[in-house]
């Protein structure tokens, strides 16, 4: 039995990954989840969770460059890869991402925003929906991979059961059209100057960058990255030809002189040369010069924010301890004056000092928040003003 596009088992409430997709990865990610109420909780959630959540979203972590980090950027990269085998939406009969109608691509993308929140969509949709892209591309990678044939005839018979036979025919004969033959040499071609890869998995260098920040407290240069990401757990090297580049690099760090940090002239560059136009080395997906050089403008004026609030916070917890005090002195003198019992002035004091441990508390827990730079929207901090 022959099945056609119309027939693919549909989700209309997107409460369950598609069917043609693989189980996801059991896997939990730490993440921030906020519900249609403004309400937000941190819980370990699966992709499979993903998408049985209704009118609860989990909200997407972005460093300074656009780039998802922590584990919500992981799971947003991983559950992207689920929604690319929804054949309904993203079918797999165009030979190219730019090719999509704008219609597929607006429908993909609302599905998306059912189940992940982003504090700003349209500045975030290029990067999501590129990505998007390239899950789509992998996908049908594979699907050539494991199921193409020696003729067009031979693997229009190896159709894949849940695969639309309309989507695979036009599938199959593309692929074994001269230009889609020559791009896959050119691809091959590239794969074989990839003489260092990293040791990262599917983990992209924005999450290992922002790790690697917040366990020195300071932002990794390129060549840190570069080095870390080429390091196994053991601590030996991906490779040989890694080993050589790292000793390079470092080399390079040992006699660093000022100004010896932008594009053109970081240990980067002086190891491996000027960048081609319109990326940026070791900072992953969707950097380039333009928003490198944007991001160190406003990482001055993001520093000095934070440490002005950082600053005020801190006086109004030095406030409260005064106030406390001026308190606890009257509360005992008037207690002396009017002979309140020492029971109940006990009692007194202690209704006091719960009050003003929980204001004095409130009050640290925000000094935290800006001092462990938590770019959660909100957190427990006027939740519904910033979400509206």
């Amino acid at each position: 039995m022959t099945r056609t596009s119309s027939e693919i088992p549909t989700n209309e409430d997107f409460s369950a990954p598609p069917p043609l997709g693989p189980e996801l990865f059991n896997g939990k990610w730490n993440v921030h989840v906020i519900d249609d109420d403004g309400n937000i909780t941190l819980e370990k959630v699966t992709g499979k969770q993903v998408w049985s959540m209704q009118k609860r979203r989990v909200i997407v972590n972005f460093n300074k460059r656009g780039q998802p980090i922590k584990d919500s950027g992981g799971l947003l990269g991983s559950w992207l890869g689920s929604l690319s085998y929804d054949l309904n939406i993203l079918p797999i009969n165009y030979t190219d991402w730019r090719k999509v109608p704008k219609y597929r691509k607006e429908m993909a993308w609302t599905v998306i925003q059912k189940k992940f929140w982003f504090d700003d969509p349209m500045k975030r949709k290029k990067y999501v929906m590129s990505t998007l892209g390239v899950r789509c591309r992998d996908l049908k990678q594979r699907f050539w991979k494991t199921h193409r044939r020696n003729t067009p005839r031979e693997s229009i018979e190896a159709r894949p059961a849940l695969i639309p036979e309309d989507q695979w025919i036009d599938f199959v004969h593309a692929q074994f059209t001269d230009k889609a033959k020559k791009q896959r040499e050119r691809n091959t071609k590239s794969r074989s100057h990839l003489k260092v890869p990293h040791a990262l998995g599917k983990k992209s260098l924005a999450r290992k960058g922002d790790e690697m920040e917040e366990e020195s407290g300071v932002e990794p240069s390129r060549a840190e990255i570069f080095i870390a990401s080429r390091t196994r757990k053991d601590g030996s090297m991906v490779c040989e030809e890694a080993r050589i580049c790292v000793e390079k690099l470092k080399e390079v760090m040992n006699k660093k002189l000022p100004g010896e940090t932008s594009l053109k002239n970081d240990a980067i560059a002086q190891v491996f040369g000027p960048e081609h136009s319109g990326r940026v080395r070791c900072l992953g997906r969707g950097v380039t010069p333009s928003t490198y050089i944007l991001s160190l403008d406003s990482t001055s004026s993001i520093n000095v924010e934070i440490v002005e609030i950082k600053s005020t916070v801190k006086n109004l917890a030095d406030k409260v301890d005064i106030v406390a005090s001026a308190l606890q002195a009257y509360i005992g003198s008037t207690c002396s004056q009017f002979k309140v019992n020492e029971t109940d002035r006990n009692a007194m004091v202690n209704i006091l000092k719960q009050a003003i441990s929980k204001v004095k508390d409130e009050t640290i827990e925000e000094y935290n928040y800006w001092d462990q730079e938590q770019w959660v929207p909100g957190g427990k901090h006027n939740t519904k003003n910033i979400l509206c």
